[in-house]
């Protein structure tokens, strides 16, 4: 295409496109001004993030009291949106420093309309000027090809209102007579700024051929291209979407009016986890200088906040907040022990520790330097700490290497690897889901495992033996894991053992994809001795004076508000097996004769049956409030060309309609491959950009695509649903409707299948639709038209938001993993349930 042509395609593009939506919105940050105590040497950073850094980074940032505290957040903040979290290298930040090198090395500065584009894209893949002939003020069209940010090409125009000025970023607000050059501006009222008759212009006065015209036109004018353009000026979000969460810059000072509180600071080095070495931290407080709950003499708990940081000169390495709550009846001595772990790497550090008593607001503040040894020098006192070598030698370890790939199926090779001397290993033995599979008594130590057909969770061990048979290493991978599971285990104590006085509890917490934990509370009996905040999750847990079964619990929470438990029962009289109660969740619509959610009914009006025997529902609410967890699953392959644009539009409307902060939603697109194009977030902007540059191409894998999405969504505690868009067509999955039907019974995701233009001849794909809608409690939609998508769309949020959590405990105690079918009657005539059909145990 001539140059002259170009440019002019391009000025017609974004003419119709950069519509008054499309404005300078400049970040969340960018009209903030540091305060006058900022000190001078951040306030060039606060310039250089002002694309980036978000309202409440900013407030957080600005909030900070310390230097200290500033770095840590300005190294926290780059790390959130490091591609490869831990890594030496911050491509992300590398790129960025980069780009404001040009800015200022092209514009002189990082503040005008094109250094702006410039941070926020990169380099456009062609500039080109132009004043067309005298027609217009001195103008520059750039071009983007396809990016990872922006899946379509895009123009933009910049143009200079004054000879040596700055240029500006046009938008269609602006008005097309801005662009006319000064000898032209009279006729910017008699054309009241019309942007066809400027087109119309440069139709005539600039050689231009009609044909490329219209066809950058219609690309301009297309629903996809308008709504791209809403989300030119939006920052990359970082990966970490919930790091401020975690960020606890605490002040570890004490008021000036706070009372003292005598207190003492113990550390000790007891051992080794990986390459870092565990720090315990001790602090006794002395009993008679403390109040409890009710004031001196209660008999309730002493409540204390512990906040501290590590410094590694003048770096902050790390912050950390604890609060315990310690029944008075368990504190037997002089001083209240209130213990706590950190990780570090051997090395010098300073340890700051606020202490707070939440009753007397006492306290106490104590800083010392700490030198963390390495592990070998952590050990016995009395002897020569052992080289590193003989402690590998003396540690003989496997570790299983996790495959490539998100989901594994059919035959599957696990290499292991030893580590350690290798005479203590003699034998590896692997199992698969508990069942003993392969030894093998020499190296390389490898398995062929036949995982079947269907990406099932499965758990894989590896033990090491040595010359005795004894267990010496092991190691166990989930593969397949549950994505969006939330679940937390204690690791100990265990179950049968005797302990005195106080149990060190151990807790792994595994988080959705996205999610970062709260809080993680820790109980004995019903008290909550603790509150950890950051890992490690290691706690010492007071047990009661009186003998007696004590249920250590450990709860977490998420940001949301959901949460999940794990519990251990010490000290029973003998030892028991673990009774694990699990209840079986039932999310239900009930719909009227026209299709309406039916509300306000009451427990008596429901029954559950299961394998046709009544069950006793031990929970049931409205669950109008609880928070939703939706896919969109839209079709992407060619033959959904023409439906594409209205799907994107009606979806968007749909997402910002439903999803509130405490909700949160995913996109996924299909044609020959499934693609995952935004994680679950409640971020509308970021599920909005994410739905824009979708366009229609290739083939159709629905019914693998459709395995890979649930997949996604297993291990969601609460309400879960996928939304489907489709034509129904399949061509190239390798598995078949089937083996699709049985894992969407398994997931526990609610399917609402919306059949777009589906023939009411094809009763295969009609009945494929409908029968994964009604197995998994969701509804099957067909439509001739997207026009009527956004009718479908309200209704589906209408029953979505009207559904009843019916819980009971299975009076099936069989473990045979068959599957158990399911029948929720309701009374009243004319109303029908929706729910799953059954479920696997």
């Amino acid at each position: 295409m001539p140059r002259r042509q170009l440019v002019l395609t391009a000025l017609a593009v974004a003419l119709l496109v950069l519509g008054p939506g499309s404005g300078t919105a400049a970040s969340a940050a960018g009209d903030a001004k540091a305060p006058a105590q900022l000190p001078a040497q951040y306030r060039p950073w606060l310039d250089e993030v002002k694309l980036l850094i978000s309202k409440q980074e900013l407030q957080t940032f600005l909030a900070l009291e310390k230097d200290y505290q500033r770095d840590g957040f300005i190294h926290r903040f780059w790390e959130a949106r490091n591609p490869y979290p831990g890594s030496a290298r911050n491509a992300f930040k590398e790129q960025w420093e980069v780009r404001l090198a040009k800015a200022r090395q092209e514009y002189g500065n990082i503040a005008e309309d094109r250094a702006r584009m410039l941070l926020l894209h990169g380099e456009p893949g062609s500039v080109l000027k132009t004043d067309c002939g005298a027609l217009l003020w001195p103008v520059e069209v750039w071009f983007y090809p396809v990016g990872d940010r922006m899946p379509r090409g895009f123009y933009l125009i910049f143009w200079q209102p004054s000879a040596g000025g700055t240029y500006r970023l046009w938008r269609l607000s602006d008005g097309a007579g801005v662009l006319l050059s000064s000898f032209r501006s009279a006729l910017v009222e008699a054309f009241n700024q019309e942007v066809n008759w400027l087109i119309y212009e440069l139709q005539h006065r600039c050689p231009v051929d009609g044909v490329a015209v219209e066809r950058a036109l219609r690309y301009a004018i297309s629903e996809e291209q308008s709504a791209f353009f809403n989300f030119l000026e939006a920052p990359p979000p970082p990966r970490d979407r919930e790091w401020l969460s975690t960020f606890h810059a605490v002040s570890t000072d004490l008021p000036a009016a706070a009372p003292s509180l005598a207190a003492r600071l113990e550390l000790s080095y007891p051992r080794r986890e990986r390459e870092r070495t565990v720090v315990a931290a001790l602090l006794r407080v002395p009993k008679s200088g403390a109040q409890p709950a009710g004031g001196p003499g209660g008999s309730g708990s002493y409540d204390f906040l512990v906040e501290g940081e590590v410094l590694h000169g003048t770096e902050l390495v790390e912050s950390f907040r604890y609060s315990f709550g310690l029944p008075a009846s368990t504190i037997s001595g002089a001083e209240i022990p209130l213990v706590f772990e950190r990780l570090l790497w051997p090395g010098e550090y300073t340890l700051i520790v606020r202490l707070e008593d939440l009753h007397s607001h006492a306290g106490h503040r104590e800083e010392q330097p700490l030198e963390v040894p390495a592990i070998a020098e952590a050990k016995a006192a009395s002897a020569a700490a052992p080289s590193a070598a003989a402690l590998a030698r003396a540690s003989p370890a496997i570790k299983l290497i996790p495959p490539e790939g998100d989901l594994q199926s059919g035959a599957v090779r696990l290499d292991a690897e030893v580590a350690g001397d290798p005479e203590a290993i003699r034998k590896v033995t692997f199992f698969l889901d508990g069942k003993e599979m392969l030894t093998k008594a020499r190296p390389p130590f490898g398995v062929e495992l036949n995982l079947g057909k269907l990406p099932r969770s499965r758990e894989v061990r590896a033990v090491a033996y040595d010359a005795a048979g004894r267990e010496v290493a092991s190691d166990t991978l989930l593969l397949n894991a549950p994505k969006q599971r939330f679940a937390v285990r204690l690791l100990e104590p265990q179950a049968g053992v005797a302990y005195r006085g106080r149990v060190t509890a151990r807790a792994e917490v595994r988080l959705p994809d996205g999610a970062s934990l709260e809080r993680l509370e820790l109980f004995a009996n019903d008290d909550r001795v603790a509150t950890l905040y950051q890992p490690p999750f290691v706690q010492t847990v007071p047990l009661p004076a009186a003998a007696g079964p004590t249920v250590v619990r450990a709860v977490g929470y998420l940001a949301d508000g959901s949460s999940t438990e794990d519990l251990v029962v010490v000290n029973a009289p003998e030892a028991s097996e673990r009774l694990d109660v699990r209840l079986v969740e039932l999310y239900a619509s009930v719909l009227d004769g026209s299709n309406r959610p039916v509300r306000d009914l009451a427990r008596g009006d429901f029954k559950v049956l299961e394998d046709g025997k009544e069950q006793t529902l031990l929970r049931f609410e409205q669950v109008t409030d609880l928070p939703v967890h939706l896919l969109l699953v839209i079709d992407t392959s060619a033959s959904m060309a023409h439906s594409l644009p209205q799907v994107q539009k009606a979806a968007l409307a749909f997402v910002e309609r439903l999803i509130t902060p405490r909700d949160r939603a995913a996109l996924l697109t299909f044609s020959d491959t499934p693609v995952l194009r935004s994680q679950l977030t409640s971020d509308h902007a970021a599920l909005a950009l994410a739905l824009a540059g979708l366009h229609a191409e290739r083939g159709t894998a629905f019914f693998d695509s459709l395995v890979y999405g649930l997949s996604y969504m297993k291990g969601i505690h609460g309400q879960a649903a996928l939304l489907l868009f489709t034509d129904g067509d399949d061509h190239l999955s390798h598995l078949g409707f089937d083996e699709a039907l049985a894992f969407a019974r398994r997931s526990g995701v609610a399917i609402y299948a919306v059949g777009a233009q589906v023939s009411r001849l094809d009763l295969q794909a009609r009945g494929r639709l409908s029968k994964l809608a009604s197995e998994t409690g969701g509804r099957s939609i067909f439509i001739d038209s997207a026009a009527e998508l956004e009718a479908v769309y309200a209704a589906i949020e209408q029953e979505l938001r009207a559904r009843y959590l019916l819980a009971y405990q299975s009076q099936n105690t069989a473990r045979d993993g068959a599957f158990r079918s399911v029948d929720v009657r309701v009374a009243g005539a004319g109303r029908e349930v929706k729910t799953i059909r059954g479920y696997y145990p």
